[in-house]
């Protein structure tokens, strides 16, 4: 089969590599589409050769159903990225971020691609196989889990901080939900599309100031929520400084320590901060369902490539000049 294979320093190649073996409850799938997410990236740039790819967000057929009594061959399928053990309390209840033994996908930029059949999830026939990406991938189960998590309600202020396909992803959900969205990022390509995508409001950090463009708008109040999806210390004390009184900030960006005033920041302001990661595979089927009923989850893809110009695509995407990059062998 094809496979992608990240070189370093910003380039790739497109190399044969030996069919997957399947084995356990291992399904084969003929990869439809797979989308490059943006913690990627860091491999990328990085100057060392790596032996495959760290693509996790895929859709397909199933071609080799092994011993699965789940699926069969012909079988429209998305995966989990996250791989639980499917033994465990968590993974009974469709938990899988909680197991203490999960496992992940990589290597999804390919022409094949093995996986669990627990961790596959059904394809519905009106859905096409790249929106299957962000609905059983990170683009929509992110922000619906998020929502989960901040119990987003119609006239909420909400900020998102860093629009990044996953911020955008955000920003999508929040205002699908009612809640009134400010985009906050240095990239104005991407504040156009937050803006597309429903933000009400995008502010360019490096122009206005951006806790005094929050507090115009919404009056003095500053947000009901912030979500921050970058990945800096930087911009985890900006959300902290743009979130209200009993508001409620929830980080993405994946980062070590970041200094906190628990009192200053958190306790005399009765704000919450917490993490969210990824999505329940529980989660999937109302995923679905808001698509049904019109989240527009096609408008976050802006860009898709043959898997043979995965340089093209990755260097467009590594360029902020893109939303969701889709690569398709």
């Amino acid at each position: 089969m094809l496979g992608v294979q990240l070189l370093g320093n910003g380039k790739v190649a497109v190399k044969e590599y030996p069919d997957p073996n399947l084995t356990g409850n291992q399904i084969l799938i003929k990869v439809k589409d797979s989308g490059i997410c943006g913690s990627e990236i860091k491999s990328f740039l990085a100057p060392n050769l790596q032996e495959f790819n760290d693509g996790h967000e895929v859709t397909g057929v199933v071609i080799d159903s092994g011993k699965s009594q789940r699926f069969k061959i012909g079988d429209r399928v998305g995966v989990h990225a996250v791989w639980g053990c499917g033994n465990c309390r968590w993974c009974v209840a469709g938990q899988y971020t909680y197991c203490d033994n999960r496992d992940s996908l990589l290597g999804a930029h390919a022409e094949l691609v093995a996986a669990p059949d627990h961790v596959c999830l059904k394809l519905p026939d009106d859905v096409a196989f790249d929106v299957g990406v962000l609905l059983s991938g990170d683009g929509m189960g992110v922000p619906y889990h998020v929502s989960k998590r901040l119990n987003t309600k119609g006239g909420d202020f909400v900020c998102i901080v860093g629009v990044g396909p996953i911020g955008l992803g955000n920003a999508m959900m929040q205002s699908f939900l009612g809640a009134e969205v400010i985009a906050i990022d240095i990239n104005d390509y991407r504040l156009s599309l937050a803006k597309e995508l429903g933000a009400a409001h995008t502010v360019n950090a490096q122009q206005t100031d951006p806790v005094e463009a929050v507090r115009e708008i919404t009056h003095g109040m500053l947000a009901d929520k912030c979500i921050e999806a970058v990945g800096k210390v930087e911009t985890v004390k900006v959300a902290l400084k743009l979130v209200g009184k009993a508001g409620a900030v929830v980080t993405l960006g994946e980062q070590g320590d970041v200094p906190v005033n628990i009192s200053g920041n958190l306790i005399r302001y009765d704000v919450t901060l917490m993490g969210s990661w990824f999505y329940h595979y529980a989660e999937y089927p109302a995923i679905v369902d808001l698509y049904r009923r019109g989240l527009p989850v096609a408008k976050l893809i802006t860009d898709h490539f043959p898997l043979t110009e995965a340089q093209t695509a990755f260097t467009r995407f590594a360029n902020g000049q893109a939303g969701k990059v889709m690569l398709e062998p």
